[in-house]
């Protein structure tokens, strides 16, 4: 009787685990979506379709909805977004091609003005070490005698 009772619990459960991963697996499939494509509203919104609020916008979400329903994959939905509208309908450049200098050129701006900034630095020190090297190590050592021997002389006056 006990483990009748365990296996109902358990067919329960695995039943209950089996229905609800397809609705949280169509949503998410369906944000994934959202968040490759950009909005094409007649308002030129300029927001990736996920944060748009537009009637266009919603019209839109139930149409993937009903594809990804049908069975569509969500790359076999991009791929038809972009033969339709091109590639200007994707929240992010693609990753081959001249547009692969969208994702290189920060980079490379960041490494160069690093070492443009190195070069300015060292400039700038080097005048500065120049300037100074002008005065004569003979005066520094007589102050710094003059100094030294006055140190001494308040320091040994102190008594402990």
């Amino acid at each position: 009787m006990k483990t009748l009772k365990v296996l109902m619990v358990l067919f329960v459960l695995v039943w209950i685990s089996i229905v609800q991963v397809p609705d949280a697996g169509a949503g998410a499939l369906l944000q994934d979506l959202e968040n490759q494509l950009m909005c094409k509203c007649d308002d030129k919104c300029g927001k990736v379709l996920i944060n748009c609020t537009c009637a266009t916008s919603d019209k839109t979400r139930a149409k993937f909805s009903k594809m990804l329903e049908s069975g569509l994959t969500v790359e076999q939905i991009v791929k038809m977004q972009v033969d339709e509208y091109g590639e200007t309908v994707l929240s992010a450049p693609t990753k081959f091609g001249f547009n692969l200098t969208a994702w290189m050129t920060p980079f490379v701006a960041l490494v160069a003005g690093g070492f443009g900034v190195r070069k300015v630095l060292q400039a700038w020190v080097g005048k500065k070490g120049e300037c100074y090297s002008i005065e004569t190590p003979a005066a520094t050592s007589e102050i710094s005698e003059k100094y030294s021997k006055r140190l001494k002389d308040e320091l040994d006056g102190i008594e402990l």
